[in-house]
């Protein structure tokens, strides 16, 4: 197989990886009430299934992120998929709560080294054009994310809500096998691993923000089914649905984002899209019993969430092509973290009454803040994809 074949393969098999992650990491959210009936827990610490999650995620950034600057990635790829069906297919046969814990962490260690590994492996196949290449990956992020609140509308009707974590695993399972047949390495064979040491500070404010924007689009997306059937008194279709529109924005601007990068550079995508997050949530809090208005938030919400993740982590990418795999699985990590602490706070700040939002409109303002820090470090750049 030549190599232009070969890069074909891997990046329709990483789109694959990416709708699978996305209906994955989204499913948990919308369970928060199935899973706290089945377990005896009370809604408002029901956060701590995604709490694990992240935790699992967190940990295996770090570690897959730096086994990717040393192995092939058809190792951590393969991986990721067996681990990350494990945990589901442990939480959809859990009768006690500590098995589904488990299989909560499980499913975010697979979902980590997937994720940091498809990035890391798109970014070296494009090295010139890494943010809207990353944009156009996380698009098939977005499709994932607004099917996975379906497959749990679906497993809700049926009246079996493990459907819901069922039908990712056999995606993930099926993913082992074209995952297992490639090889890629992401670093030349001549390519230092060494003089990205030095750029490690200039990171904190990339961390800061991805800290901030990943906390705050899992919070959202975990909360608002909550937030919507407890204020707005919506039906569980309707809070699906909700929960569906803010992943179909997300993913309409991440299919937009190679465009928009031609246009504006990275630094003004990020302001302009915090700002959009920002207003969003400003709408859903200002008017938050009307069910009409907390659909449109949520359009709005993740329409501005949808650029910010891929475009930060390709501009790392670009800048410190050396150490790629380490610095991308440290950014991600703090992000997930992020993801860890921020919706288990929501569920407290909420307290089984409503999403805890106002948790997410101080992330989105971290996220701008950020933003001007790393502007006046950094001379904006225009877009690499032009």
């Amino acid at each position: 197989m030549n190599d232009l074949k070969r890069s074909r393969v891997v990046i329709v098999a990483l789109y694959i990886a990416f709708v699978a992650i996305g209906i994955a990491g989204t499913v948990i959210g919308p369970l928060f009430a199935s899973l706290s009936d089945h377990f005896n827990l009370p809604l408002a610490n029901s956060g701590v299934f995604t709490a694990l999650q992240y935790l699992g995620v967190t940990v295996m950034t770090i570690v897959a992120g730096r086994l990717l600057d040393r192995l092939n990635a058809r190792y951590l790829l393969s991986g990721g998929a067996a681990i990350l069906s494990a945990g589901l297919l442990l939480l959809a046969a859990a009768e006690v709560l500590p098995v589904a814990l488990l299989g909560a962490l499980l499913l975010g260690m697979g979902y980590g080294v997937l994720a940091v590994s498809a990035n890391v492996v798109m970014a070296s196949l494009n090295p010139e054009r890494a943010p809207a290449a990353l944009n156009t990956l996380n698009f098939f992020y977005g499709v994932g994310a607004i099917i996975g609140p379906q497959v749990v509308n679906f497993a809700l009707s049926q009246r079996q809500y493990t459907l819901a974590f069922i039908i990712p695993a056999l995606l993930g399972l099926i993913l082992i096998i074209p995952f297992a047949t490639i090889s890629v390495h992401v670093h030349a064979e001549n390519q230092s691993r060494q003089s990205g040491r030095r750029h490690w500070l200039p990171l904190l404010p990339f961390a800061i923000l991805l800290f901030a924007y990943v906390g705050g689009e899992v919070g959202y997306g975990s909360w608002i089914f909550t937030q919507i059937s407890k204020v707005a008194l919506a039906s569980a279709a309707t809070a699906t649905f909700a929960t569906s529109l803010f992943w179909a924005g997300l993913t309409v601007s991440r299919g937009l984002g190679a465009w928009i990068l031609r246009h504006l550079s990275e630094s003004q995508v990020v302001i302009l899209c915090a700002l959009i997050v920002m207003s969003g949530l400003i709408l859903l809090l200002g008017l938050p019993t009307r069910p009409g208005i907390a659909l449109l938030s949520a359009f709005v919400v993740g329409f501005g969430c949808g650029p910010i993740f891929p475009t930060v982590l390709g501009v790392v990418n670009h800048r410190y092509p050396e150490v790629r795999g380490t610095a991308s699985g440290l950014l991600m990590a703090f992000g997930t973290f992020g993801a860890m602490i921020l919706p288990a706070i929501q569920g407290q700040v909420g307290a089984g009454q409503n999403g805890g939002m106002v948790v997410v409109l101080v992330a989105a303002s971290v996220v701008l803040i950020a933003q001007f820090v790393i502007r006046a470090q950094i001379v904006p750049q225009r877009a690499y994809a032009k």
